[in-house]
Order: C-alpha cells, then sequence, then structure tokens
C-alpha cells in the first residue's frame, strides 16, 4: 500500500477531551494506561509510565507547523498540519492506540498535541486514524467512500487494502469506492480526512 510522505516520496509498505480517561485492551489482552494529555516539539517520544507519552488513545494535532507523524510499529505514517491539505496529502488530527514501548516521531512540527480521545461511539464517518469494529464501527457491510482528501484504507487482516479518494485514479490504483464486510475485532486504519460508512 501507498504511504505518503512530506520528506520523501510515496513508499510502499507490506501489509479530546482534557482529563478524560478510559480503559481499554487490545488483542493481547494487555489493559491500556489512561491516556494523558501532553504537547510536544519535533522529535522521537517514548510511550510507556516513564516515557514521555502516557499509553493510551489519543487524538494528535499540530498546534504550530507541519511535518511527518510516524511511529515505530509502522501503523503511523502520515504528513499532519493545522489543516488538511489535499494536494500534499496533509491531514490536521490523527486518532489512535499508542501502546507501552511504542515510539513516535514528530518531523518538522513545532508543537504537537496529544489529547485523550474520550469515550466511544460508534459512528459511520470518521476521520484519519485507527478504527476499531464493534467499538467504534458497528459491523456489517459497507461502502466505503472518501468525503476529503486521498490515502490509504487498510484492515489489520490484510482484507481491506486500497488507495481511496474522492475520485479514481488509474495511474496510481486509487479508487473512489470500497466494499467490505467489517467483522468485531478487527481494526480499520485510514490516513484520508474523512471518509464515510454507507451500511449495504
Amino acid at each position: 500500500m501507498k504511504k505518503i510522505s512530506k520528506l520523501a516520496l510515496p513508499i510502499v509498505l507490506s501489509s479530546a477531551f482534557l482529563g478524560t480517561t478510559f480503559i481499554s485492551q487490545n488483542s493481547n489482552n494487555n489493559v491500556y494506561a489512561k491516556a494523558t494529555q501532553v504537547t510536544l516539539g519535533a522529535g522521537t517520544f517514548t510511550v510507556g509510565k516513564k516515557g514521555d507519552i502516557k499509553p493510551g488513545r489519543y487524538i494528535i494535532k499540530s498546534i504550530n507547523g507541519s511535518g511527518n507523524l510516524t511511529d515505530s510499529t509502522g501503523q503511523i505514517n502520515v504528513i499532519l498540519g493545522q489543516t488538511a491539505d489535499n494536494d500534499s496529502g496533509q491531514i490536521d488530527s490523527y486518532t489512535t492506540n499508542l501502546k507501552k514501548g511504542d515510539q513516535v516521531q514528530v518531523q518538522g512540527i513545532e508543537s504537537t498535541n496529544f489529547a485523550p480521545a474520550g469515550k466511544r461511539t460508534k459512528k459511520t464517518i470518521l476521520n484519519a486514524g485507527d478504527w476499531k469494529i464493534g467499538k467504534d464501527v458497528q459491523p456489517g457491510r459497507y461502502v466505503i467512500t472518501a468525503l476529503q482528501g486521498s490515502g490509504n484504507l487498510t484492515t489489520d487482516d490484510g482484507m481491506v487494502n486500497e488507495i481511496l479518494g474522492t475520485t479514481s485514479d488509474s495511474e496510481t490504483g486509487q479508487v473512489s469506492s470500497v466494499t467490505a464486510h467489517l467483522t468485531k475485532g478487527e481494526t480499520l486504519s485510514t490516513n484520508l480526512e474523512q471518509i464515510k460508512l454507507t451500511k449495504k
């Protein structure tokens, strides 16, 4: 799948509410600690009890500047800025789980805010981020379309792996919609500014 980077050509990789806290679990039954708001500059930061970021679920936003936001797992690889820019693939926020031991790298952004994501509710319009089927999205069969931007749309089981945009592009393999059956426990990841899921 194609990842977009501000500092390099696209590469192919293999397949807030302040003070709000929550507990969630990953597939290994490890309980996430309480997410805590933190503001960081450019650099590499460790997630963990004695690290720079507490484990938990966050909405990550640029306060000042734009640049690359990546992590050591390869799950996060986006251009983050204060506003969305469809031409560069820049998004204005990314929602994700950060686990103990992960490292997050911020490049070219003067100031970035990590805010606890708050209570999870099921929805059909999603911004860029990682979304758990059964927690964030009702399981079912959907037609997924781009409302804004273009980029990767994947599931962690590999059943969805597309470049999605508001228009199709045969040269890049970009499509304008994807039909997929989303099952409980899967994670749907998108680096588009906004997508819509329509029940089929």
